[in-house]
């Protein structure tokens, strides 16, 4: 056929786009099953994968089944029970409505369908391979609808080595099926991966759900959120010191679907105000009920995008129904224990210790007197403090101004980048037990061997739990359950494959903040611990940690000279 001659694709080939506009990986397809369950009034789904989805997807629900005939046609495109007329599109109510899922994805996998009535005394079997149906038979089943989906892209080998490993796959299946358990606390959610259950959530009330998918610790600091009205407002958010590096854990679900809005997400954060930390983001569950014709889902294949008729107004609404609930509240955290800048590493926890973290600490019991000869070897005069923040020097001919947030971080990251090379760990007495959230859970035992080049040694405790036996030497025991979730939250990648960032990551933590009051005697040993190190002038960041004013600088500034 000529070049450039406009023709008519072949049916296998329209099939197949059309499949990959709503099946992009294995959780595409674990979502539109589990939202067809959902439709079916299933009080129980349980999800079944190997190789994190990419051998096989198994769905299996106590929902209300199909007919035969209903099995057959379930695999037309466009065939749904859902809509009638163009009326229809604009009050839709239920999550699925196009009639393209089990199409899309039967074009592009080998899928075998189960499915049977409340009062029919057999079930249908549905076999089909590459969207074409092999076999349709009687067979005796319980009630509802499995559905396996084996070998995802078998047939369109280009999209299938795009597919992630079997970690990451998994991952982004746990993410799906927690947004569903999330909204739908009523259900029965069992998911199950190689062979191994991930997590079994009965049905129950919404804050143990959220407890049981984020972590007791999280779960305990949510406060409900409600409100009445045009717009119906529910859910759990976390209060103002609750707070994650990312985004990831504000969901936001729209009359029972979630959706992807970047629009709802900053009313979220706006509802703040100032109450959040500069680039600190809260958890959030947020429900919304909205008159369905005020809100458009037809605008996305996979429904994951939502149109509003009305944003202003919805804006208003999240915005005030948070501010008011977080400001009638008393948001002090509740500290697990204080700790001085310059804390002893030394403790009953501790097995054994290499290093301390400040050398004055060791020598607090000592007199005044003998700090004496040492502060006179250092090249420059300590004079105070200015906003609790900058260390400020007299020098021979000059005035010198140090960032101390920015020194600390410097004499931490060479201390730390030592100890590795080392091989230095301190093993903890009373290990650390971290309460995480499943998906969490999974990505942090993916990367635990990684995570010993580092000093951090931690041990799988089940149900989503894991126990920190050793730690290294520069950070202190309050740290631990910080750095772990910091970890999860720049991703696997930066563990394995940025290993200068990691330790950016870890020797920073711990270290003198601004706005932090230092008795004089820390100043001097700060400054000569700092002038020890091999570059002792930027953070680890890049920032500059000492500024040098000459006396010839500060006599133009006073126009004493030209």
């Amino acid at each position: 056929m000529e070049e450039g001659r406009i023709r008519i694709l072949p049916k296998e080939i329209v099939e197949k786009i059309a499949a990959g506009e709503v099946v992009e990986r294995p959780a595409s397809v674990v979502k539109e099953l589990i939202e067809n369950s959902i439709d079916a009034s299933a009080t129980k789904i349980s999800i079944f994968l190997k190789k994190g989805g990419i051998e096989e997807i198994r769905v299996v629900d106590n929902g209300s089944g199909m007919s035969r005939e209903e099995a057959i046609l379930g695999f037309e495109r466009h065939a749904t029970s859902k809509i009638k007329n163009e009326e229809d599109l604009y009050g839709i109510k239920t999550l699925g409505f196009r009639g393209e899922a089990l199409p899309s994805i039967a074009a592009v996998s080998r899928v075998v369908m189960n499915t049977r009535r409340k009062d029919d005394i057999v079930g249908t079997r549905v076999v089909i391979e590459g969207g074409e149906i092999k076999k349709v038979e009687e067979i005796g089943c319980p009630k509802g609808t499995s559905i396996s989906v084996r070998d995802i892209f078998y047939n369109t080998p280009a999209r299938k080595k795009f597919l992630k490993t079997e970690r990451r796959e998994l991952g982004y299946i746990i993410g799906i099926v927690e947004k569903y358990a999330m909204l739908y606390e009523n259900i029965h959610f069992k998911l199950t991966h190689n062979g191994r259950t991930v997590f079994a959530l009965p049905s129950g009330n919404f804050r143990e759900r959220v407890s049981k998918l984020w972590g007791k610790d999280v779960g305990k600091d949510m406060v409900e959120i409600k409100k009445e009205g045009k717009i119906k407002i529910s859910g759990l958010i976390s209060r103002p010191y609750l707070t994650r590096k990312d985004k990831n854990k504000i969901l936001v679900f729209v009359n029972g679907r979630f959706v992807k809005n970047s629009f709802l997400t900053n009313c979220i954060i706006n509802g703040y105000g100032t109450l959040l930390f500069r680039d600190s983001y809260p958890y959030a569950v947020i429900k919304l009920e909205i008159e369905p014709r005020e809100v458009d889902v037809n605008v996305h294949p996979a429904k994951l995008f939502v149109k509003f008729h009305d944003e202003s107004l919805i804006e208003k609404e999240i915005r005030d129904s948070i501010w008011s609930t977080l400001t009638s509240l008393e948001n002090i955290p509740k500290k697990e224990g204080g700790k001085k800048a310059f804390e002893p590493m030394l403790s009953p926890e501790v097995k054994r210790e290499k290093q301390m973290i400040f050398e004055v600490e060791k020598k607090r019991e000592k007199r005044i007197e003998e700090f004496i000869p040492k502060m006179r070897t250092l090249p420059y005069e300590v004079l105070g403090q200015v906003d609790d923040t900058y260390i400020i020097m007299k020098a021979k001919d000059s005035l010198v101004i140090v960032d101390q947030h920015a020194a600390h971080e410097r004499i931490r990251y060479e201390r730390f980048l030592k100890q590795i090379n080392e091989r230095k760990i301190q093993e903890l007495l009373n290990p650390i037990t971290i309460n995480l959230s499943i998906k969490d859970y999974e990505e942090i035992l993916a990367i635990k061997d990684s995570l010993k080049e580092y000093g951090i040694l931690i041990e799988d405790f089940g149900k989503g739990t894991i126990i920190v036996r050793a730690i290294p030497p520069i950070l202190g025991r309050n740290d631990v359950k910080e750095v772990i979730r910091d970890i999860i939250d720049i991703g696997a990648k930066y563990v394995i494959k940025k290993k200068d960032e990691m330790i950016k990551l870890i020797s920073c933590k711990g270290a003198i903040k601004a706005h932090e009051k230092l008795s004089i005697f820390e100043m001097e040993e700060l400054i000569a611990q700092l002038l020890k190190c091999e570059n002792p002038y930027t953070c680890p960041h890049g920032r500059p940690t000492i500024i040098k004013i000459t006396i010839k600088e500060l006599e133009k500034m006073f126009k004493r000279k030209e």
